[in-house]
């Protein structure tokens, strides 16, 4: 008798040692930050849009998020530099702190696809949470300086060297040249096939 009960406090020592350690881990803001970004992107639980305030947001039910957190969807890749949740009463003790730390807030249906802000701030399952976080930027903050570096170096074409120039109107007349040959080819294919009774286009999402 006393030797089952050893193994078995030893299990519980350790599942609480293990759920402590995630909760200090989550007690970080920058550790919060990383999961809102896992939470954001496209592995994160599904969200809807809504209008706030006159703006466009995104919100989900606390349920559905605590539930992702506890069982994500099959097929979900968690980071590995993110520890999981070993309960729905940690998940949610996160999320409170998500609400605290501003991440997301709480929000209440006025009508189908408008919300307004809560009065209510606790995290609650029940409850409908809106992101004020809006993911990692870096990838669209390069995109904006590929954008503008883009721009004037269009503009800038005039003085551009001429062996620039020749190389740009190269280049554009191949791409003219392969556009035309691609069209064609895929007409006539289609059309072939459509002889034999078939309807196919290759590379049909192309245009």
């Amino acid at each position: 008798f006393i030797s089952t009960i050893k193994p078995t406090t030893t299990l519980l020592a350790m599942a609480t040692k293990a759920e402590n350690g995630n909760s200090k881990f989550y007690e970080d803001e920058e550790n919060l930050k990383k999961l809102c970004n896992f939470l954001r992107s496209a592995e994160g639980p599904p969200i809807r849009e809504a209008v706030e305030m006159e703006k466009r947001v995104y919100y989900l039910k606390g349920e559905k998020l605590v539930n992702f957190m506890v069982e994500p969807k099959r097929g979900t890749k968690w980071p590995s530099n993110l520890p999981r949740f070993d309960s729905r009463q940690e998940a949610i003790a996160v999320c409170k702190d998500l609400c605290k730390y501003q991440f997301m807030h709480r929000s209440e249906k006025r009508g189908k696809g408008d919300l307004v802000v809560s009065r209510v701030r606790d995290f609650d399952e029940g409850g409908y949470f809106t992101w004020m976080y809006e993911g990692d930027k870096t990838y669209s903050h390069l995109m904006t300086t590929g954008l503008i570096m883009g721009f004037l170096f269009c503009t800038c074409f005039p003085i551009w060297p001429n062996f620039l120039k020749v190389f740009v109107w190269y280049l554009s007349v191949t791409m003219l040249i392969f556009i035309f040959f691609l069209i064609t080819i895929r007409g006539f294919a289609f059309l072939f096939i459509w002889i034999l009774g078939f309807d196919f286009w290759f590379l049909p999402n192309l245009f």
